[in-house]
């Protein structure tokens, strides 16, 4: 009785021993395929038939470069993860080289949650480029020779948008040159008669007229008293060298009343003046007012110099301003559907502002100002040629289109809710800031022309870091060092630039616009002398990538995931002009050991036939791997693949003789660094491309309970075994693996017993389960990795190794 005793509590003293360890004891079972041990995420817990458990993506990239198709010289082109103009951080994917009839084509891996890619183009002469590329269906192409075809033509003439003509300063009916003779000085409106032509002298102090039709001629300096006023159809010609003074001049006729200003001659009023009823007012000669006010249709024109003390408007029922001389105005204010031309100079000291939904802002000479304000989503604001705004341009719910050629530059931008589309050739130069609200995606900068426009900013900055802060499309060239991050997180875009647009670098683009009468012009990148680039070609990723195991395959084990983790440090490839690999470089630490056995780890590299290894592998540390059967090149004999060793022991390696937890228990004394293992492979005759040294064409694997032959070995989900593999238990226990399907290593609820995480990952302490140190993980695995695509960001602090080493 007492031995049955003993031995009950024996049993039971194992039983429990075993149930508090990492892993459950499966030897015994492992001849009974029938045998199965509980789900550990839970009763009914599985994934979806189909989900492949990966984290990155193959993504399939051609590249045209900008180059003749004779050119004997190499662009070299280098792929990132966002734009490496702007982001210090950005990830370089990969790197070869193309000619004009030689694309560049590659296959990448890349996590899935990227989107975009980012390629920059490096010139013979050192110039260099940026353009992004979109992935779609594991595609993406990008080519630099695209060039964009015309969406408007601004080159003819934008006034008919205006249904006014300019008159002709030529036109002696309009300006004449000396009054008609014979005709009768006007004394008073009693005297004269309806039609009838008179002559203004220095003795008339008032005009106000009352009978229709008449024509005043000023042959003489007058000083009038009051405001002017003239009755329906009459017309004021003040003749050259003439000068004409009045108070005010706000109710100053009825309709299609007409002053005219000759050369020399000049019309000032105290006050405000202001145009009504279809009122012109035509100058080449000089205005001097406080206010000019053009309202109910009415028509300014100046050919001459006009100097405004205050505020110069357009204001409802289609006013016209046009100018083709020299306006000097405080303030411009453009509202309701009026219009303004400019063909000559514009100095606004203060503010211009154009706040008109059906009329238009039209500058085709130059346009000075302090300030000025777009808003009313007006489609017709048009800067055909130079644009200078010493202090901010706001542009709220706006449209400016800058034509072929044309040149804008603003101290500081702020866009919400606005487009600039900038024609062929086109400069849009931001000298200190731009800032940016919020704009649709069909809003932003958009270059329209068959030539690349320019856009320089020294600085853009979000009036609120979030999405669609600003969009970059069509023929347009940026300029930007310093400029918000691309992306909040890879739901929540900040910025795009696409078709064809593209980023210039400072000191290096390729684009230059001459410099004429609108434009200061741009000099562009300093090219230097064409060479091909230095081979081989080096593309280093310092990317973590960490695989995690649970050693318990065919069986279930805790699911803590971290009996063994490897974390890889870094993939360097060198490929020559062929962009084929010439030495392959990988450093990968092995991190932790929460198993309790012996367990080996090896990688095989799944597109690299082991024929194709002629030279031995070299290894950082050659003590680690004494039980792999190696050949003279020291990769595993008997292997259709690539199979590299990495070690026998993972607790030997880790420095320990007893099979115990290594860095998967809080604060224990058996705790060590991660031991780096590092090798390199030379190719003397470069047949394998990069794509084959892809981190998800690295099969990452443990092998359990020693190295025999078969062997117990235990893959990342979907990965094929080797041929020394033990895959007479697929199919048993709880694994669901099958040859002819290949469907590897996975269960028959879809769980796996190897997973890879594309960061430097924090794995679970020792008896916790992943789902539980990581809140996002079960529902990625449920909606098969369409939610919480990036569920290793989010984790309980407490529950971690890392943040609880001590």
């Amino acid at each position: 009785m007492m031995k049955k005793t003993i031995l009950l509590t024996s049993i039971i003293a194992i039983a429990i021993v075993s149930m508090l360890s990492s892993c459950v004891d499966s030897e015994k079972d492992l001849y009974d395929p029938s045998y199965q041990t509980a789900n550990p995420m839970g009763d009914g817990f599985a994934a979806p038939d189909g989900f492949d458990w990966a984290t990155t993506s193959n993504i399939k990239v051609t590249v045209e470069v900008n180059a003749p198709t004779n050119d004997e010289f190499y662009y070299v082109v280098e792929l990132y993860d966002t734009n490496p103009i702007i982001s210090s951080d950005a990830r370089l994917l990969d790197k070869g080289v193309a000619k004009g009839n030689e694309p560049y084509t590659s296959e990448i891996s890349i996590e899935n949650t990227i989107k975009t890619l980012f390629v920059k183009e490096i010139t013979p002469t050192g110039l260099a480029t940026v353009r992004s590329a979109e992935i779609t269906n594991g595609i993406a192409n990008c080519n630099f020779k695209t060039t964009i075809p015309s969406v408007r033509s601004l080159a003819a003439s934008t006034r008919s948008f205006t249904t006014i003509t300019d008159p002709n300063p030529d036109d002696t009916s309009l300006f004449p040159l000396e009054c008609p003779s014979g005709i009768e000085k006007f004394i008073s409106v009693n005297d004269c008669v309806e039609g009838g032509s008179y002559e203004v002298t220095a003795s008339t102090k008032i005009i106000n007229l009352w009978k229709n039709n008449l024509k005043l001629y000023v042959t003489e300096d007058i000083k009038l008293s009051e405001q002017i006023y003239l009755s329906p159809g009459s017309c004021l010609y003040i003749l050259p060298g003439k000068k004409v003074s009045m108070p005010k001049s706000q109710n100053n006729g009825q309709q299609n009343c007409m002053i005219t200003i000759g050369t020399g001659a000049t019309l000032t009023i105290d006050k405000t003046i202001q145009l009504d009823s279809n009122y012109k007012l035509y100058n080449i000669g000089t205005i001097n007012t406080e206010n000019l006010i053009c309202a109910n249709s009415s028509v300014f024109f100046n050919a001459g110099s006009v100097n405004i003390k205050d505020k110069l408007s357009a204001e409802n029922a289609s006013s016209t301003i046009s100018n083709a001389g020299k306006i000097k105005v405080e303030k411009i204010k453009i509202q309701g559907d009026s219009h303004i031309i400019n063909t000559g100079t514009m100095e606004v000291e203060e503010e211009t502002e154009i706040n008109c939904t059906g009329g238009s802002w039209i500058n085709e000479g130059t346009w000075y100002t302090d300030e000025m304000k777009i808003s009313a989503w007006n489609d017709y604001c048009y800067n055909k040629c130079k644009l200078i705004v010493t202090d901010e341009l706001e542009i709220k719910e706006g449209h400016l289109i800058v034509d072929g050629g044309g040149y804008v530059q603003c101290k500081e931008l702020y866009m919400n809710n606005a487009k600039i589309e900038l024609g062929a050739k086109a400069l849009f130069e931001i000298t200190e800031k731009a800032e940016y609200g919020y704009q649709n995606k069909d809003r932003g900068f958009k270059g329209t022309g068959t030539e690349k426009a320019l856009l320089i900013i020294k600085k853009a900055v979000a009036e609120t870091l979030k999405p669609n802060l600003i969009h970059y499309s069509g023929n347009l060239q940026v300029i930007c060092s310093e400029h918000p991050i691309e992306k909040i997180d890879d739901w929540n875009i900040c910025w795009t630039i696409t078709g064809g647009a593209e980023w210039g670098e400072e000191g290096k683009n390729t684009v230059s616009i001459p410099e004429s009468e609108c434009s200061d012009g741009y000099n562009g990148g300093t090219p230097t002398p064409p060479t091909n680039p230095e081979f081989p070609i080096e593309v280093e990723d310092n990317k973590n990538y960490t695989y995690l195991f649970e050693d318990q395959w065919p069986l279930y084990g805790d699911y803590d995931m971290n009996d063994i983790v490897l974390t890889i440090q870094k993939r360097k490839i060198y490929t020559n002009k062929e962009n084929k690999v010439t030495k392959f470089e990988l450093s990968i630490d092995l991190s932790a050991a929460g198993a309790t056995k012996s367990i080996g780890a090896a990688i095989m590299l799944d597109n690299v036939p082991a024929n194709a290894i002629t030279q031995p592998v070299e290894f950082s540390d050659n003590t680690l791997a004494k039980n792999f059967n190696l050949n003279n090149n020291n990769i595993e004999n008997g292997q259709d693949y690539t199979v590299i060793p990495l070690f026998d022991d993972a607790h030997k390696v880790l420095g320990r003789d007893r099979y115990e937890q290594i860095n998967t228990v809080s604060d224990y004394a058996g705790n060590t660094k991660p031991k780096n293992i590092s090798f390199s492979i030379t190719f003397n005759n470069p047949t394998i491309s990069a794509d084959a040294f892809n981190v998800n064409k690295l099969n990452v694997f443990i092998i359990v309970d020693g190295n025999r032959n078969p062997r117990k070995e235990i893959h990342v989900a979907g990965y094929q075994p080797t041929k020394l593999a033990n895959t007479d238990l697929f199919g048993g226990n709880n694994d669901n693996s099958h040859h002819a399907s290949k469907k590897y290593y996975i269960s028959k609820e879809n769980l796996a017993w190897g997973i890879m995480v594309p960061s430097n990952f924090k794995w679970p302490l020792e008896y916790v389960n992943i789902k539980t140190a990581y809140s996002q993980f079960s529902d990625w695995v449920t909606s098969g990795g369409t939610e919480n695509e990036k569920w290793w960001n989010d984790f309980d602090v407490n529950k971690v190794f890392q943040t609880n080493k001590n």
